[in-house]
């Protein structure tokens, strides 16, 4: 056996093609016979002459390819997501009346658009400008890293591993593409109005996810990294925005800095948290609101969302302050096209941190950074309805635990190899164009808790200047290792390839893609979105590399069971089925991690980083126009409004007629 691996090693050039069978196929592979090479009989390479496919360079083969492949598997009802009693503050309720919009489904807007009668106070609608408002009132936010709440407590439940919501969710996403196979979005709730919706998600969303798992006294911490962040309105508005929900208006006014009212004292909200154990996983949820009358805790999170206008270029949003929301479906100025960016960009991301927090919803405020034009409640049903496919929430609970199970085992290798050491940590799921299935890349290096601060640190002078500026899943089953084998071999001949870690750039810049890719900014993100860059020389990752330094890296490719027959995804899932996952964890030839792991962040750079911002995307430079015409043509439009109004005194709902409180009084 070692003289013919050697002999194969030798001849690492010879060419291959695409193994064969589909992913799922229950066929094994064939046995080395009949005048086939070694190689050839193991991986089933007999592909190479079908449909006329370009030969590819493989991989040299190691002595562990031959090795029995680890197969593990995961059964979500065996994991146990579970509560951490720990007493909170009184969670915020919201002001206004506002919590009509929770029971309501749809969008609620502020002002009706024919009759101009508000339905909330019309204080809403004029945003309190960003200097205006005194932040140092508000609680600092708190990493994972540096909440010694949080780190004495996850010592007391003797867990390994914490984190928050905002630090997590981003890994967590990579999960959801391996488990659903890249499940594409619904958009049947969409109108015939809408045009030509893309099922996929936006770049950055799919873009690799960085953190850093911070070791603190035995146990690890993760942030999330923080080194692509650029200063950006929206995320100070969230804040402002969330206070003024849940306050009334004297008390928010007292946060205007030129009040003459005392500045609030320290938040207490800021410490009203939801804490979940999984594993040897303790996660932190900050809670924003909260009513008895919905389901569970009664537990939902505030989001603000800024409309295309500013998302598309946050960093001169003055510029697009005009546009409007005019209309409920349609391409443009619409909530429809609000909602269809949120579902391609931030829905998922959302949708983990209500898992997380065992919150029911999100409560969104659409905004243009000037004026706030209505709400709407999205339970998390609706969102599973999206994501998922389904509105029984089943599927999408059960894929969340077995994410946490998986990310909690790979951190534990990466933390076995580099004990006592911080860790620079990526993930990617990389979505094969030849119809192979998904897989995940995973590295980890060890890096000193400076050069961790010096990266949190990179964006901090901006940062600071803008603050000062603007804001002041059975083991030795023969067949199922034969399967696994043709699984993995698919992973390797996918790994490297020329369209590896999607950095080969699509033909048709000019489409609805295009366009969507650039609208995905929220008042949580940070950065803005280009096109991928061809890759330039690259190196050859077959070609070995010279070591950089200490750097673990795995693959984890994953197969379903559903009721006992492999599918490709799991769908339409019930609390009635059994969904088993098979999963395997393959560590990378130490020759190949460097360069695979310097694809992988550069493809991070070319997203969300300095490159992006050195390239620019003279692409949408086209669309940038078109929205902005639609911002003067909609300031234009807002200034006739505010004459209209000018003229008559607000009308604000209230019941009227038999049964109302109105009534009542006058009877009496």
């Amino acid at each position: 056996m070692r003289k013919e691996i050697d002999a194969i090693n030798k001849r690492n050039q010879k060419v291959l093609g695409d193994a064969p069978g589909k992913h799922g196929s229950d066929k094994p592979l064939k046995k080395a016979s009949g005048g086939k090479s070694l190689k050839e009989a193991l991986l089933g390479a007999t592909a190479a002459k079908e449909g006329g496919r370009s030969p590819r360079t493989k991989k040299p083969v190691l002595e562990d390819d031959f090795a029995k492949l680890d197969i593990k598997h995961l059964n979500p009802e065996e994991l146990d997501f579970q509560p951490v009693d720990y007493e909170i503050p009184p969670v915020p309720r919201l002001a206004y009346g506002l919590d009509r919009v929770l029971f309501n489904p749809g969008v609620y807007r502020l002002q009706d658009p024919r009759t101009r009668v508000y339905n909330f106070d019309p204080y809403l609608e004029k945003i309190m400008n960003v200097n205006e408002f005194n932040f140092s009132a508000l609680s600092e936010y708190k990493t994972s890293s540096k909440d010694e709440e949080l780190l004495a407590l996850t010592k007391k439940m003797e867990t390994k591993f914490t984190g928050s919501t905002s630090s997590m969710s981003g890994v967590l996403q990579h999960f959801h593409f391996l488990l659903s196979n890249f499940r594409p979005l619904n958009h049947d709730m969409l109108s015939q109005e809408f045009p030509k919706p893309t099922s996929k998600f936006s770049k950055i969303t799919l873009g690799p996810s960085a953190i850093f798992l911070r070791r603190k006294d035995g146990l690890y911490a993760i942030d999330a990294d923080k080194a692509f962040d650029s200063p950006n309105i929206m995320s100070w508005l969230g804040h402002s925005l969330e206070k003024l929900l849940t306050v009334d208006r004297k008390e928010f006014e007292r946060y205007r800095r030129s009040s003459g009212d005392a500045v609030p004292g320290e938040d207490e909200s800021a410490r009203c948290y939801h804490y979940s154990k999984l594993g040897n996983f303790l996660m932190r949820s900050q809670l924003d609101a909260y009513d008895p009358r919905l389901p569970g805790k009664g537990i939902f999170d505030l989001k603000t969302r800024a409309v295309v206008s500013i998302r598309m270029n946050h960093e001169e949003y003055e510029t697009g302050k005009g546009y409007q929301i005019r209309y409920d479906r349609g391409e443009w100025e619409s909530y429809e096209r609000e909602f269809y960016d949120m579902t391609r960009a931030t829905m998922l991301k959302y949708s983990l941190q209500v898992r997380m927090g065992r919150m029911d919803g999100i409560f969104v405020a659409y905004h243009n950074v000037e004026r706030i034009f209505g709400f709407q409640y999205l339970p998390i049903e609706d969102m599973d309805n999206v994501l998922h496919g389904q509105k029984d929430t089943c599927l999408g609970d059960q894929e969340f635990k077995m994410s946490i199970s998986l990310l909690d085992e790979l951190m534990q290798k990466a933390t076995e190899q580099y004990p006592d050491q911080t860790l620079h940590m990526h993930f990617h799921t990389h979505q094969s164009n030849r119809g192979n299935p998904p897989f995940m890349y995973i590295f980890a290096e060890p890096v000193t808790e400076e050069r961790a601060d010096e990266i949190q640190n990179k964006s901090q002078d901006a940062q600071r200047a803008f603050e000062r500026d603007i804001v002041g899943i059975v083991k030795d089953d023969p067949s199922l290792q034969a399967e696994w084998a043709e699984i993995q071999d698919r992973v390797n001949e996918e790994m490297g390839s020329e369209d590896d870690l999607d950095m080969k750039k699509a033909e048709g810049a000019q489409d609805e893609e295009s366009i969507a890719n650039a609208l995905e900014q929220s008042g949580e993100e940070t950065s803005q979105v280009t096109d991928e860059p061809t890759p330039e020389n690259t190196q050859d990752s077959d070609a070995p590399e010279e070591p950089k330094g200490p750097l673990m890296g795995w693959t984890l490719a994953v197969r379903h069971r559903l009721n006992g027959e492999y599918v490709e995804r799991p769908a339409k899932l019930t609390p009635d089925d059994s969904w088993t996952l098979e999963y395997h964890i393959r560590e990378l030839a130490e020759s190949d991690r460097w360069s695979l792991y310097e694809k992988v962040k550069k493809t991070r750079d070319n997203l969300i980083g300095e490159a992006r911002d050195k390239e620019g995307n003279k692409g949408l430079d086209q669309y940038r126009q078109l929205i902005k015409r639609y911002s003067d043509k909609g300031r234009a439009w807002r200034e006739e409004q505010d004459a209209l109004a000018a003229q008559v005194d607000p009308m604000v709902y209230e019941p009227l007629g038999p049964g109302s409180e109105k009534e009542k009084s006058s009877s009496a």
